[in-house]
């Protein structure tokens, strides 16, 4: 599962940027949570993402930000396949569970969490409000993350609205009513 390298022009060289500074911009952008969920059985896991957008509709494809040398990473890119599961609005505390590096393991840490096996054993998080199961297809080095590209084999969807982090922060998506 690698994916093939296109050359870009080379990068205007100046003073080097700021990571902090760079970090602290990136907060400003809102954007969805995610736990994306992978394993079965006892070997399962999941970890929050929130560097998970879609790619193409045809053929259905989406990318996830996977951080290099994550437990995650690892068996994605061992077992193949893997859910997304879009977080609804009162979901902070599920996405702060699974984004907790202090979690237990394996299947133990699913135990305070309401899921069920999907139909290739992959948890899906009760309540969320889409889930895309997902096979992983290719596979790219990005910095300190890998970007994991993934075509999609099903998906749901559930009333609600959505959980969204922004500025380092977890809100409920407050979303304004179309007009007539």
């Amino acid at each position: 599962m690698t994916g093939v390298s296109v050359p870009l022009a080379a990068a205007a060289t100046g003073p080097a940027l700021d990571s902090h500074r760079f970090w602290q911009v990136s907060r400003r952008f809102a954007t969805g949570v995610s736990v994306v969920t992978t394993g079965a059985g006892d070997s399962v896991h999941g970890s929050t993402v929130t560097s998970f957008t879609f790619v193409s509709r045809q053929p259905a494809l989406i990318s996830v930000c996977l951080k290099q040398g994550s437990v995650l990473l690892d068996l994605v890119g061992r077992r193949g396949t893997f859910t997304v599961n879009v977080l609804g609005g009162a979901q902070a505390a599920v996405a702060r569970h699974f984004a907790d590096r202090r979690r237990l393991p394996g299947a133990a840490q699913f135990k305070d969490v309401d899921w069920k096996p999907g139909p290739d054993g992959v948890p899906l998080l009760a309540d969320s409000v889409a889930w895309l199961r997902c096979r992983a297809w290719r596979r790219f080095r990005a910095g300190d993350h890998d970007l994991m590209l993934a075509r999609v084999m099903d998906v749901a969807e559930a009333p609600g609205r959505p959980l969204l982090y922004f500025d380092g922060r977890l809100h409920a998506a407050a979303i304004e009513e179309a007009g007539p």
